[in-house]
């Protein structure tokens, strides 16, 4: 069971969710399991379109991805996890088929930054 933390911004009085690092929104596989599928080298107990969507999902993104760590390496210089001038998507980008944290760390920077795009719709 997981317990995902609410807390209230004091600034802007919204809400925010608290996501554990193993988790990619609207996904229902953990990080590491869709990484492995996009890398090539998953071994987990999935179905083949499920794994085709996550490749297609993230190859639509990757740009976007791409633009939006540019950014915040821009807007917060001193960022420690992009304080080094290589990309987080490079070991995808080079296909070295192994997985190594980095679709965690690509979720953890673009969520906490609030520039995650957003699946869901709103129906009143």
């Amino acid at each position: 069971m997981l317990i995902i933390r609410r807390l209230r911004c004091e600034c802007c009085n919204r809400i925010h969710h608290e996501l554990p690092s193993e988790i990619v929104p609207y996904k229902r596989y953990s990080s590491e399991a869709i990484e492995k599928s996009i890398c090539g080298t998953n071994d987990e107990a999935c179905e083949f379109c499920t794994i085709r969507s996550w490749k297609i999902w993230f190859y639509l993104l990757e740009e976007y991805f791409e633009a939006t760590l540019e950014a915040i390496k821009i807007l917060y210089i001193n960022y420690t996890e992009l304080q080094n001038e290589i990309s987080l998507l490079q070991p995808l980008k080079k296909r070295k088929n192994k997985s190594d944290g980095w679709l965690k760390r690509l979720v953890r920077i673009i969520v906490n930054s609030n520039r995650w795009v957003h699946t869901r719709s709103a129906f009143s």
